[in-house]
């Protein structure tokens, strides 16, 4: 009902499905064990109160129990504002949880179960009910939890455990399972010398073990203990009962069989019954999923107190479901006794099974004749789980379409465990454990491989077995293809093989052998699409990003965000579409090839270069908004070119600067494929330039060189100077950035006479000032200081603050070279000073490194150190990988300088891995020749 479960009988703990929650601290469990332990009842707050602070209240008691409350609901309530799980009741509160939804609940039914059984004259029966309620994890009950009402809980739980746990005891006596018991009750009459009951029984099993001079000792150790700690002597039951061993009472041994077990639901005796043996039999070569397998073994192991073990395998189609549960169901058969079922309910095909004929077809599995066999559907169903109630019986449903085809195949009681495989994850179904198979990891498949093809062609080529699994992707079916192939064709090389797969456009058609075809088994599911989302998920395949946020979704198929949701949930519970984290989607890769083939064939040309167009202008004004939150007062962001799609708000700095590490390959990836549409080069310039901060941050530069140059091609080819100048800005600065200055160069001239020419005034300020930086590192000392003016000049101009800070920084160590000192500390302060005005942290530590430059050239060593590493950890505290290589070169000097070689070699130990992470020659040269002069 709720998915929520609690825990009572150990530490208060609480859980969605297998997720634990976060209750948070010790008070909030006290609340919660309170509540989870009425049952439904309503708890005021005044209960609550004095349950958990007794008469020594703090002040606002009754805004704590509410906030507390509060708190609850947060992790309890999937929407906590229309709570229908922990609800107002009157003056109080009430936790509406399913019948099992606490460990006590459930312990309590069990024992009032075994309660029943045994006066019914179902001993053995009692017997497991009680040990099943004893097995549930515990500990000491409501562990760490603060007040009286938990005080006075613990004390009640565990006397209730220990009386349940000598009914079990008195039960397995009554069985004949004294000689079993001896050790454990010797146990228990240690931990509790003064319970008469449990020396009772541990006199009576040693009596029958042949032992009874062991258990007159006993009784004397328990006379002896009541005496010291209660004064008392032993009740008369005790008395007699070793008086009773002491005379050798035939009446106390042992039972000569156990008690009968009457099984009314039963059609007979279990010799009599049908016993359907009809699992296919297991792939030999079934391979990996240990962890797995071993889990689900524990869960048909250890079944739900009051409905049976269902347990749910879901995933695309060839991951191998169906093998999967073949294991396991042939691995836990034993526990099983009364047989196991099996059917194919071909629901990936058109004429799936209807669940009519397949209860006819287990109801005579079960005995059932013929003509006894009702006409009705829910007859039929009804009579199945009537014959289950009383049998342990393995029902394996496979290839499930839905749940209105499972709902009349499931069992009602917990003697019986179902397993059932869909490409469909069967929402609503609420099993015991629902799995989303995944593809197998790479050893998995490379042992899958080696046990089909051969183990020794696998250890001979080992990395083009390891290439032919990547063009599988890990997919089960698809490895059983081409390893099977491989068997056949002893002759061919692995490296062949896997040369027939490297054509993507031909990869399906090469994954089939005989009835085996990838490209079939997808078809199936995808043959189940309705129109429109069929139509969704060809379309979806055609951009070539790694994944797809759900604007972008929404923006590719035209429709609202609300309304793309749905359609992208329905792809992946059809299990055609993966969706890794909350509103993020991408295709399993030859899942994207086969849509990317049927996009080829149903969809033309123009319908899928408008959705690249629409998805490269959602992400235009996205990335110009979170420009706009990242580099505040930045005239670039306003002169991104108009699009007509709003893009999403992103006026949270960490969140603009996380949707752009998120989106950012995605967005160089999507402008290398809008390029191949006439005319598009114009927005694609926008684009790069919109992305700016992405790739200075994280030093991202050689991703952008092969995009930024055809864009610049085609801008040239067609004259558009201003995309031309923001693709050459772009261009230039990551050919500077990574040192490449002989090409850097030119391209930034070039990009400066355009952005002058049609007076693209903000990318022409920001390309100067890569042309200064340029003349400055080729020691063109004065030309950097005319174009640095002139930067900054264009910069206020535009009003773009940043770039009058980002230009003042940047003319620090040229003013420097000039011998002009103090003009250089005064344009580190002011820069420091307009970025923390700006309060953008990426232009503070930019700042910070060229305020700690100008103080080591003044000899104030020590400042210099302290700048850099308040500049380091600002950047460390905000991922700037830019600035760590020349910020730890910088350091080192400062610490040589200082005569701390040790410091100094440390540092620039630092910088070379620095550098070579982001591939910065420049830095990781100067870090190693500070290291031979140390």
């Amino acid at each position: 009902m709720t998915g929520i479960r609690i825990s009572l009988l150990g530490p208060v703990r609480a859980w969605r499905g297998d997720a634990e929650l976060p209750l948070g601290p010790a008070q909030r469990r006290a609340v919660l064990a309170m509540l989870a332990g009425a049952e439904g009842r309503a708890v005021t707050t005044e209960e609550l109160i004095d349950g958990l602070w007794g008469e020594d209240l703090p002040n606002h008691a009754v805004a704590a129990i509410r906030n507390h409350v509060s708190g609850l609901r947060s992790v309890l309530e999937e929407d906590r504002t229309a709570p229908q799980l922990l609800v107002s009741v009157g003056g109080g509160y009430a936790l509406r949880l399913a019948p099992d939804g606490t460990d006590l609940a459930v312990f309590q039914q069990l024992a009032r179960d075994a309660a029943r059984l045994r006066a019914g004259g179902d001993p053995a029966g009692a017997s497991a009910r009680l040990r099943r309620a004893l097995e549930l994890p515990t500990g000491t009950p409501l562990a760490g939890v603060p007040g009286g009402h938990a005080e006075r809980q613990r004390e009640r739980l565990a006397q209730l455990r220990l009386a349940v746990l000598h009914e079990r005891l008195e039960l397995d006596l009554e069985l004949g399972r004294h000689a079993e018991q001896v050790n454990e009750l010797t146990s228990l009459v240690e931990e509790f010398p003064l319970h008469e009951g449990l020396a009772a029984l541990l006199m009576t099993a040693l009596y029958r073990s042949g032992r009874p001079a062991e258990a007159l000792t006993t009784f004397a150790a328990t006379r002896r203990a009541l005496d010291t700690g209660l004064g008392v002597e032993p009740t008369l039951p005790l008395r007699e009962l070793h008086e009773r061993i002491r005379q050798g009472d035939p009446g106390l041994a042992a039972p000569t069989a156990p008690p009968p077990h009457p099984s009314p639901a039963a059609a007979g005796p279990r010799e009599s019954r049908p016993r359907p043996e009809q699992l296919p039999s297991d792939a030999s070569e079934f391979t990996g999923r240990r962890e797995l397998v071993q889990s689900l073994m524990g869960l048909v192991e250890r079944p739900p107190a009051f409905a049976p073990t269902i347990i749910a395998v879901a995933g695309m189609g060839g991951v191998g479901k169906t093998a999967l549960a073949v294991h396991l169901a042939r691995r836990v058969r034993a526990r099983f006794p009364d047989g196991q079922l099996y059917v194919n309910l071909r629901g990936g095909r058109p004429d799936p099974m209807e669940p009519g004929a397949v209860l006819v077809h287990f109801l005579r599995s079960l005995g059932v004749p013929e003509s006894a066999v009702p006409d009705q559907l829910d007859e039929r169903s009804g009579l199945f789980r009537s014959l289950l109630a009383e049998r342990r019986v393995l029902v394996v449903l496979d290839d499930a379409r839905d749940l209105d085809q499972l709902r009349p195949l499931l069992p009602g009681s917990e003697h019986s465990t179902v397993l059932v495989t869909s490409r469909s994850s069967l929402l609503g179904l609420a099993p015991t454990r629902h799995v989303d198979l995944d593809v197998l990891e790479p050893d998995e498949s490379l042992e899958l491989l080696a046990r089909i093809a051969g183990r020794r062609r696998v250890a001979e080529e080992p990395d083009a077995a390891r290439e032919l699994l990547a063009a599988c992707c890990h997919l089960p079916l698809a490895i059983r293809i081409v390893a099977a192939r491989s068997a056949l064709r002893p002759d061919w090389s692995l490296a062949a093989i896997g040369a027939r797969l490297a054509d993507r456009r031909q990869r399906l058609a090469e994954l089939s052998l005989h009835d085996l075809a990838v490209e079939a088994c997808f078809q199936l599911s995808y043959d189940q699409l309705t129109p429109g989302a069929a139509h969704a998920f060809r379309l979806l395949a055609v951009p070539q990003t790694a994944d797809l946020s759900l604007p972008a979704a929404a923006a590719a198929l035209e429709l609202t965000e609300h309304a793309a949701l749905d359609v992208l949930e329905g792809l992946v519970h059809a299990g055609l579409l993966e969706s890794p984290a909350p509103d993020r989607y991408r295709y399993h890769d030859l899942l994207r090839l086969f849509a990317q083939a049927r996009a080829e064939q149903l969809d033309s040309p123009q319908e899928r270069a408008g959705l690249i167009l629409r998805m490269v202008d959602q992400a235009v004004a996205t990335a110009a908004n979170a420009y706009r939150t990242v580099r505040p007062s930045h005239a670039v962001a306003d002169a991104i070119g108009a699009v007509p799609v709003t893009g999403s708000a992103l006026t949270d700095r960490a969140g603009a600067r996380r949707w752009l590490d998120e989106e950012g390959g995605n967005l160089l990836a999507l402008a290398e494929q809008a390029l191949g549409i006439a005319g598009a080069h114009r927005v694609v310039a926008d684009l790069l330039l919109a992305l700016d901060p992405h790739l200075e941050a994280g030093f991202r530069w050689r991703a952008l060189i092969d995009v930024c140059r055809r864009t610049m091609r085609q801008a040239a080819d067609r004259g558009d100077a201003r995309a031309e100048g923001r693709a050459g800005y772009m261009l230039g600065g990551g050919l500077m950035q990574l040192g490449r200055l002989d090409e850097a160069e030119p391209v930034a001239d070039r990009a400066a006479e355009q952005a002058r020419s049609c007076r693209d005034l903000p990318v022409l300020a920001e390309v100067l000032n890569v042309c200064a930086m340029i003349a400055h590192i080729r020691q063109r000392t004065e030309v950097s200081h005319v174009l640095h003016a002139e930067t900054v000049r264009l910069a206020e101009e535009c009003g773009s603050t940043w770039t009058t800070a980002n230009a003042l920084a940047t003319s620090v160590p040229w003013h420097l070279a000039r011998g002009d000192a103090g003009t250089a500390v005064r344009a580190a302060e002011r820069s420091l000073a307009l970025f923390r005005a700006l309060d953008d942290p990426f232009g503070e530590v930019y700042a910070l490194h060229s305020t700690g430059r100008a103080a080591r050239v003044l000899g104030d060593t020590e400042r210099a150190i302290s700048l850099h590493e308040r500049g380091l950890a600002l950047a460390d505290a905000h991922g700037f990988l830019v600035f760590e290589p020349m910020a730890l070169v910088h350091l080192a000097n400062c610490h040589l300088e200082a005569g701390r070689p040790a410091e100094a070699a440390a540092r620039a130990e630092q910088a070379v891995t620095a550098s070579r992470r982001l591939h910065r020659q420049d830095t990781e040269t100067a870090a190693l020749d500070l290291l031979r002069r140390v």
